[in-house]
């Protein structure tokens, strides 16, 4: 009786040792295999150079962001926003277009959505 995988690699590595012990060929693997020939390849040559540790899934996420919003500046708009009360276009003009009106509407950089309020705006019922 087959069983699940412990983890991505081990279910990557179980498609590719058919190949890696000679018992079948790329060509043939593809045609029973729900992956891409070049997936299949990719993961041959990363267990080649790699061992098991190259079959494991490698993370997308950017490591840094260098187009992001310094966070001092991101903490001024705040305290300007909460001391004047002023919209995004009214602050940008203040702060002589130092900061984009897109980043002074929304300096926290999340999305538009529903507005959560402070915990002093919150009422509170007995």
């Amino acid at each position: 009786m087959k069983t699940m995988a412990e983890s991505i690699a081990a279910e990557r590595l179980r498609w590719i040792k058919p190949i890696l012990n000679k018992e079948t060929s790329i060509e043939q693997m593809i045609k029973v295999c729900p992956f891409s020939e070049r997936t299949i390849k990719y993961w041959l040559a990363r267990y080649r150079q790699q061992g098991l540790a190259g079959l494991e899934p490698k993370s997308t996420r950017p490591k840094s962001c260098p187009g992001e919003t310094p966070i001092r500046i991101k903490e001024e708009v705040i305290a300007l926003r909460k001391k004047t009360r002023l919209c995004a276009k009214k602050l940008c003009w203040r702060m002589k277009g130092r900061v984009p009106e897109r980043t002074i509407a929304n300096p926290q950089g999340r999305r538009p959505g529903p507005e959560v309020p402070d915990q002093e705006d919150q009422i509170q019922i007995h």
